[in-house]
């Protein structure tokens, strides 16, 4: 380990971060654009060097105009024996670097690990293998678990489900009865986001912060929309939206009081008619492994799974 430096890249220095070769063939860490489509900045992006050969690499990932990064979305820990060690020594070297005094983001106290993984991870061995590579050395750095989340995709030759016909649907505008609805959606839900930050924030608190992040995407809240049943109720909201490449909806939930009639099925399906209005060509959305109702619910209005993400923080 003495024979290793680890440092960020220099300005333009992206060559050397590709000379360590292409991503694993299992499919773990594959994304969906290039690497030179994504954003990364040249100080956020960190390599291990042994002489002159790249050992191991990471690259953080941040919204353009952040101080800081977010997330580490891109962890390749080499293929070495001491490939765990070295991934963690890499990943300890960066994160104490970037997390400095002042830092913040929406994911808490320093970038989380976000891993892209095939929908069948599991059940490969070589894609077994390369996740449990970067989650080890991920830990070893002092990353935990925090929860698994799949990816999935809406384009209209799947086809466009029917406008829902028992809610109405009005612009969510009002910011006192947007954070209303929200802290009573926030106490039941299935959302590991939500629940953790419900613990350390408070339902107001986590109300409040959905509010603001949500805001704070590109496509603005122009979208948002608050669902009402036949006798006027409110029963639930949705907030499409576009994060920097893809539309998407930023939080959708349903009054624990009127959950189990299937609303959010008419909330994702409004969705998908004001996206498609507009000529979004896709929808790009998540939900959490273990938030069956919602991954059931985004299966039955036409999403299909293109992968998984495991969050480590």
């Amino acid at each position: 380990m003495s024979d290793l430096i680890f440092r960020p890249l220099e300005a333009d220095g992206f060559d050397l971060f590709h000379s360590y070769g292409p991503l694993p063939a299992s499919g773990v860490g594959a994304r969906d654009l290039p690497f030179d489509e994504l954003g990364y900045r040249s100080d956020w992006v960190w390599v291990a060097l042994r002489g002159d050969e790249v050992v191991a690499r990471a690259a953080f990932w941040g919204p353009p105009g952040s101080e800081h990064p977010f997330s580490l979305d891109w962890f390749d820990p080499g293929t070495g024996p001491d490939r765990i060690e070295v991934g963690a020594a890499l990943l300890r070297a960066a994160y104490a670097a970037l997390v400095t005094p002042g830092y913040s983001s929406p994911s808490g106290a320093r970038p989380d690990f976000h891993l892209f993984l095939p929908g069948d991870w599991r059940e490969r061995p070589d894609s077994l293998a390369d996740a449990t590579d970067r989650i080890e050395a991920a830990a070893e750095a002092g990353l935990r678990h925090s929860v698994e989340r799949l990816n999935l995709r809406w384009i209209p030759e799947y086809g466009l489900p029917p406008r829902s016909t028992r809610l109405t649907f009005t612009p969510a505008d009002d910011d006192g009865t947007v954070v209303d609805l929200l802290a009573r959606i926030t106490e039941g839900s299935l959302d590991a986001w939500d629940r953790r930050t419900l613990a350390e924030k408070g339902v107001m608190g986590t109300a409040k912060e959905t509010l603001a992040d949500v805001a704070g995407f590109p496509g603005g809240r122009g979208r948002w929309r608050l669902a009402h049943d036949a006798s006027g109720d409110l029963v639930g909201i949705v907030m499409p939206t576009r994060n920097s490449k893809f539309a998407t909806i930023g939080y959708i939930g349903v009054d624990p009081a009127h959950r189990g009639h299937g609303y959010a099925d008419d909330l994702v399906a409004e969705t998908l008619h004001i996206f498609t209005a507009e000529g979004e060509p896709e929808v790009r959305d998540s939900t959490d492994l273990g938030n069956t109702p919602m991954a059931a619910s985004f299966a039955r209005v036409g999403y299909r799974i293109i992968g998984r993400r495991l969050i480590m923080i």
